[in-house]
């Protein structure tokens, strides 16, 4: 179970978990761990990879848009065979 503390935790502060035995892990050797992390806008301490996806995300959108304005522009017919050259077949420039 996830929880949130959204006032954080002061120095020195004592955190009790409880850990229930749902999933034994002695079989293999295993273990359990409990992992407190803080957070960002972003999502983690590196901020990284959220940059990473909004520069992706953002590229994206830009590229879109510039290749939805080019078929404004200028589009292409549905099933415009212009640009097809089958093997065995004369090529688009030597029907031209």
């Amino acid at each position: 179970t996830e929880t949130r503390f959204p006032d954080g935790f002061a120095e020195g502060d004592v955190v009790y978990v409880t850990v229930n035995s749902q999933f034994p892990t002695a079989a293999f050797n295993g273990e359990k761990a409990v992992v407190l992390s803080t957070t960002s806008w972003l999502g983690g301490k590196n901020d990284f990879l959220g940059i990473a996806y909004l520069t992706v995300g953002c590229l994206c959108i830009a590229l879109g848009a510039v290749f939805w304005i080019k078929h404004c522009v200028s589009p292409r017919p549905l099933g415009d065979m212009q640009y097809l050259n089958w093997p065995g077949s004369t090529s688009a420039a030597q029907r031209s």
